[in-house]
């Protein structure tokens, strides 16, 4: 019995010196809320693929390609509305949204970039096209009057202006198979490459400016996201955990892991940041979105 309770002492004061360990520890993020169609007596959510957030209309949509339909909630994630465009929607994959009311869908049904005048009605398919060789996008977002689509195809990043006319190609002449996800801000665009891994940082002109290797163990780099200070967040679709980095590319903590419950991932797709810091994790496994903001 003395045996068990000394065993017993010395347990909880190791875990008092040196914490409950580091692997993935919530770190400095919070659980806020999920955004799923629980509770609204509509179907539920499956598989969704993207989120996009309107800061001005403070609302997030997400991508329901299960389902075949976009879904709107308000920024405390009340869901609002179903929308499937008449039922035309063939797999959407991403999305985004101007404040003129056009919706521009990636739909990996059709291979195509479709917008959708929510006032007019009107649907519009559009096939891509880059030095004469047709564009398989993925995904897709919406910057300073330029749509930048990843191609499928290339891996390359390309940037289109509203008439669909190439303007720029961000692309990687070492990467085996090319990029995976990537963001744009207004003066840089940010690459995942999966299987180094590695991040390249390049100017809106398209010519690569750095070459950032990730340190640390990220077994399936699959969604990248840009913080404060650029640190670069990146999502382990496998390991289901988000790693961060600082500018340099230096491990700095790892949080989340595998699983269905609250603060856990399954098969998760797309990590992004909201216009209110939060950070956003969409799970194509547990069929929803969850938000998380700094303690």
């Amino acid at each position: 019995m003395k045996t068990r309770i000394f065993q017993g002492v010395v347990v909880v004061l190791l875990t008092l010196l040196i914490g409950p360990g580091t692997g993935n520890a919530a770190g400095p993020w919070q659980w806020q809320f999920t955004l799923n169609t629980e509770g609204s007596e509509g179907v539920m959510m499956r598989m969704p693929t993207a989120l996009f957030v309107d800061s001005g209309l403070h609302r997030y949509y997400v991508v329901d390609a299960g389902n075949n339909r976009l879904l709107s909630f308000d920024q405390e994630g009340k869901f609002l509305n179903a929308f499937n465009a008449d039922n035309s929607l063939l797999v959407p994959f991403d999305m985004a949204r101007e404040g003129n009311g056009i919706i521009w869908v990636v739909e990996k049904g059709r291979n195509s970039l479709t917008s959708i005048d929510l006032k007019t009605r009107d649907i519009t398919v559009n096939t891509l096209y880059a030095q004469q060789k047709q564009v398989y996008p993925d995904r897709m977002q919406l910057l300073d009057d330029k749509i930048y689509i990843l191609d499928k195809a290339t891996g390359a990043v390309l940037a289109f202006d509203k008439k669909l006319d190439i303007k720029s190609r961000f692309a990687c002449s070492d990467c085996r198979t090319g990029f995976i996800d990537y963001e744009a801000t207004t003066e840089k665009l940010w690459a995942l490459e999966p299987h180094e891994p590695a991040v390249y940082r390049f100017n809106k002109a398209g010519t690569l400016e750095e070459k950032i290797p990730l340190t640390g163990s990220v077994s399936f780099p699959y969604s990248m996201a840009v913080g404060h200070l650029d640190q670069l967040f990146i999502l382990d679709r496998h390991a289901g955990s988000v790693a961060v980095y600082n500018e340099q590319g230096e491990f700095q903590y790892k949080f989340l892991d595998a699983g269905q419950g609250r603060g856990q991932l399954y098969f998760p797709t797309e990590i992004t940041f909201d216009p209110w810091g939060r950070l956003c994790v969409v799970e194509e496994g547990n069929g929803r979105v969850q938000i998380f903001s700094r303690q």
